[in-house]
């Protein structure tokens, strides 16, 4: 009887070995995909500055020769953003203010709805469903 009292015993602990050894296994799995998805976000925390003075350069520039090499240069950033999964996050007016992915940093009193978007005034970016940066935006009150 004692033979079979441990060998129970012994297939039981060894059955939920296995089960704690496959959850830990999943865990380190999904911890090393998190890891390797978001390795990139430092790096395009410090890109998106670059494109915001790209793009404010493009708008001001009156020599040709500087708006094409400013237009390659845009669009190899927006190319790497795109090969890493990065999404601009840009609000149209009247959308509706979500703190996930924005930040008001000025509230305008209207005759509208409040909590309104009513002007975007730095674009934001999402990459893999993480926000990098929030659009700034004013709302209404």
């Amino acid at each position: 009887m004692k033979n079979k009292k441990d060998y129970k015993r012994l297939k039981e602990k060894y059955k939920n070995m296995l089960i704690d050894f496959e959850k830990s296994k999943d865990r380190e799995e999904k911890k090393f995909l998190s890891i390797n998805k978001f390795s990139d976000e430092k790096f395009i925390k410090n890109i998106i500055p670059i494109l915001d003075s790209l793009e404010i350069t493009l708008k001001f520039s009156k020599e040709k020769s500087s708006i094409n090499g400013i237009k390659i240069t845009i669009k190899l950033i927006k190319s790497i953003f795109k090969n890493n999964n990065v999404i601009k996050i840009f609000p149209k007016k009247f959308d509706k203010f979500n703190p996930k992915y924005h930040h008001a940093i000025m509230s305008i009193k209207k005759n509208f709805e409040s909590n309104l978007i009513f002007n975007v005034l730095q674009k934001g970016y999402i990459m893999f469903d993480r926000v990098v940066r929030p659009a700034l935006v004013s709302v209404t009150i």
